[in-house]
């Protein structure tokens, strides 16, 4: 059954959500635009976004997209995650990729890069994404095989929408009008159960007990273990960072970490593990190095990463900076 939906930002200024409500099936609200700058929230979005929840709207999010290269694609989904982590959607997290000026000057290839560093890092923290863009956009510019991973809203203007591909919405029109909102807003079609998709599968901030959360070769960081997967008595790990090599669906914990360090679950792990690289940087500081591709500087995030990385009493020593300085460079520095 195709759904009825809006995408609305700050231009639809103070809306009257409650109005709004009858006569939609669905909201995508505008979060935010670029990196993760407090300045490039989108001033509205904490209201509509909590309107809809109070008012049980589904709604999802997008984030215009100003990237040109991976690093930047990185910062934008930080923005993204700083903005949505206390909201239950259920309809996807779309990166909005239209900007002629920024990522429209970049080569498809680069193009599906940043997509697919936008995504991956939303999905290490179990969020459903999608990519929206124009039709043109999707025919001439996102050629890159890596769009046919995620879900496509597709934007074109005429009574059919004309796209060969797979897609799960279709913004329609740019000049519709709702009972609620005072200005024009964007109308669109949704022809995949997004709400089912995303509660069942427990993504964007729902749960679902039958579905486990990370998979097996992840690396995990975790601030306690279980001596088996049905244990209730939590040990403190003698390292807290590991790969899970094995899934038990439906266990108390799920989760084995490497050949026998013990089992964790969704409770104890506090992040996948990501690795930071800095392959152009020519220089001998692991503090520059870090500025570099605008991580944290601080001496508590640079123990934080020494331990991660085996550096067990980090003093910020020459030689100690100097080895996780070249894995860094290699891109081999968990974080």
């Amino acid at each position: 059954m195709v759904k009825h939906g809006i995408d609305v930002s700050k231009f639809q200024g103070v809306i009257d959500w409650q109005e709004v409500k009858k006569h939609i099936d669905f909201a995508i609200i505008r979060c935010g635009y670029g990196s993760d700058d407090e300045n490039q929230d989108d001033p509205f979005f904490k209201r509509n976004a909590d309107e809809c929840t109070r008012l049980k709207i589904p709604f999802g999010v997008y984030l215009y997209s100003y990237a040109t290269n991976e690093k930047e694609a990185l910062l934008e989904a930080n923005h993204v995650l700083r903005l949505v982590k206390d909201y239950q959607m259920a309809y996807p997290v779309y990166y909005d990729l239209e900007d002629n000026n920024t990522t429209g000057r970049q080569s498809n290839e680069m193009i599906g890069n940043i997509a697919q560093t936008f995504a991956q890092r939303l999905e290490q923290e179990g969020y459903y994404v999608g990519m929206y863009a124009s039709l043109f956009w999707f025919r001439t510019k996102l050629t890159s095989p890596i769009f046919n991973e995620y879900t496509k809203w597709v934007a074109r203007y005429n009574d059919e929408l004309d796209y060969d591909g797979n897609y799960g919405m279709w913004q329609y029109s740019a000049t519709g009008t709702v009972l609620g909102i005072d200005t024009m807003v964007d109308l669109n079609y949704a022809y995949e159960d997004f709400p089912a998709i995303i509660e069942e599968g427990g993504y964007n901030n729902f749960s679902n007990p039958n579905i486990t959360r990370y998979k097996i070769g992840d690396e995990v960081e975790f601030h306690h273990v279980f001596l088996t997967s049905e244990s209730t008595q939590p040990l403190m790990p003698y390292r807290h960072f590991g790969t899970i090599t094995r899934i038990v669906q439906g266990a108390r914990n799920p989760y084995l970490i490497g050949k026998d360090a013990g089992w964790v679950n969704d409770q104890v792990i506090e992040q996948r593990i990501r690795y930071l690289s800095a392959p152009d940087y020519t220089g001998t500081s692991f503090t520059d190095a870090l500025r570099s591709i605008q991580e944290d500087t601080s001496f508590s995030n640079r123990s934080k990463l020494a331990k991660l990385n085996g550096i067990e009493n980090y003093q910020g020593t020459q030689r100690q900076n100097d080895q996780l300085l070249e894995l860094l460079k290699q891109g081999r520095l968990r974080s």
